[in-house]
């Protein structure tokens, strides 16, 4: 399998297939009309403008690595809570999802504490291995 940079034909392909596109971008200029042309000229001065005011996102080098700085925005209060936000949201579903599963084990522990004082069973059925089951045909 080749290598794209080893191979020794890639420079001259890149260079026909730019002489290709530029024969036909300077065709195709030659077909505009000056309304098209000032048209043109008043959109790329409007992307000009819109460029120099948004703010770039520059990188630094450190080291080795490379950082991402960008507006200064991102350090305002909404962005610092809405990066803890998922956090606070996932501990507070953990604690909502700990007090259902307690609530529920409560409930059957009441259960079942209710049909062994309710029954009618002496109170030797208690320690008999298949009590469990008695109570589980009884519901």
């Amino acid at each position: 399998m080749k290598n794209d940079a080893t191979d020794p034909l890639r420079p001259k392909v890149e260079a026909r297939l730019a002489q290709q596109f530029a024969a036909r971008l300077h065709g195709a200029a030659q077909q505009i009309t000056p309304e098209q042309s000032e048209r043109l000229k008043a959109l790329r001065l409007m992307a000009i403008a819109q460029v120099k005011r948004a703010p770039a996102t520059a990188v630094i080098a450190q080291g080795h690595s490379l950082t991402l700085t960008g507006p200064s925005h991102w350090k305002s209060w909404l962005f610092r809570v809405s990066a803890v936000l998922p956090l606070v949201l996932l501990v507070a579903g953990l604690l909502v999802l700990q007090d259902y599963q307690q609530e529920r084990f409560v409930r059957a522990t009441a259960d079942i504490d209710t049909a062994l004082l309710l029954g009618d069973l002496p109170p030797t059925a208690y320690a008999d291995p298949g009590f469990a089951r008695y109570l589980k045909l009884e519901r």
